[in-house]
């Protein structure tokens, strides 16, 4: 059951969950939730998308990339990849060459417009980053790294 705060934070009623574990679940959420919004409007602001963010990042750390190899890493599918190369593309951020050997095959490369691009998205990554861990020394960072690490291996167990 859901029930409604003042503060238009929406709190669940579930047995067997103590009050705190569900605050910790919805702070969690809650700063999934904003970090998500602003990425998107930051990057949007560029002209760009977090998905296609992630593309270029991926693409730079592997030049040449096939497209079948670029939607495996990046955990998406084939003709998702598809669409987001032919937008990058039409931006003049990336390249894709047939393979000499293999004409059913394409590679992926950055243009210098998006080598550009990527240290704009490394601009906005660096103020999301100092933005939001503002205001918490290294001790508190620590422990927070350390905390996230045992929240993400209890849930990757359940995977």
């Amino acid at each position: 059951m859901l029930t409604k705060e003042s503060d238009d934070t929406i709190f669940l009623n579930l047995e067997g969950i103590d009050p705190i574990s569900i605050q910790v679940f919805q702070s969690l959420f809650k700063f999934m939730r904003f970090h998500s919004q602003l990425l998107f409007k930051l990057t949007s602001e560029k002209g760009i998308y977090p998905g296609q963010a992630v593309c270029l990042w991926f693409i730079n750390q592997n030049s040449g990339v096939s497209q079948r190899d670029l939607a495996e890493k990046m955990h998406v599918a084939p003709p998702t990849v598809t669409l987001m190369l032919q937008k990058l593309e039409k931006a003049g951020l990336v390249i894709r060459k047939e393979d000499e050997h293999d004409q059913r095959l394409s590679h992926t490369y950055l243009t210098d417009a998006g080598i550009e691009m990527l240290g704009v998205l490394n601009d906005i990554l660096t103020d999301i980053i100092n933005s939001s861990l503002e205001g918490l020394n290294h001790e508190e960072q620590c422990n927070l790294i350390r905390l996230l690490k045992v929240i993400s291996s209890n849930i990757e167990h359940n995977l």
